[in-house]
């Protein structure tokens, strides 16, 4: 019963651990900005594209404002996807999820120049933590109902 008791324990504490580790950076901002993002331009077979470069240590909800005329896109650096893709009039404020930790470019693929600033305004766990957190905490739920159903019965 002691082995139970101290599995469960431990178990307890993780789960407190993992919300605790979460909630203690889940509202720091960051921000990137502002940035100036001249339009792609080619001449001949060569085109020139000026990038920004964002860093994010976790998943990030990001707002962009951005002023000028052109189409903001962001690419995540490992594995080339685009993330996100907005066209820009004018002015424009808008989010969007950046879905893991990691650096991601950040171009204007339009034929004018616009002016950005990033912030990062609320932090999320990885889906692999998320995954391994309603784990956790599932077996942790399934073994107190075990040992209270034999301490019971």
């Amino acid at each position: 019963m002691r082995f139970w008791a101290a599995l469960l324990a431990a178990m307890l504490m993780l789960s407190i651990g993992f919300l605790w580790v979460y909630s203690s950076y889940e509202d720091r901002v960051g921000s990137v900005g502002p940035v100036f993002l001249p339009p792609m331009e080619q001449q001949g077979n060569v085109t020139s594209i000026s990038t920004v470069t964002a860093h994010t240590p976790t998943s990030s909800l990001v707002e962009a404002s951005c002023n000028g005329n052109g189409i903001v896109e962001v690419y995540d650096v490992i594995t080339g996807k685009l993330m996100d893709r907005h066209p820009i009039y004018d002015h424009a404020r808008y989010q969007f999820l950046l879905p893991r930790e990691g650096d991601y470019l950040i171009i204007n693929n339009g034929t004018e120049k616009v002016t950005c600033s990033f912030r990062f305004i609320r932090n999320y766990p990885t889906e692999e933590v998320q995954n391994t957190i309603y784990v956790s905490g599932s077996a942790f739920a399934l073994l107190l109902a075990l040992v209270v159903w034999r301490w019971t019965g």
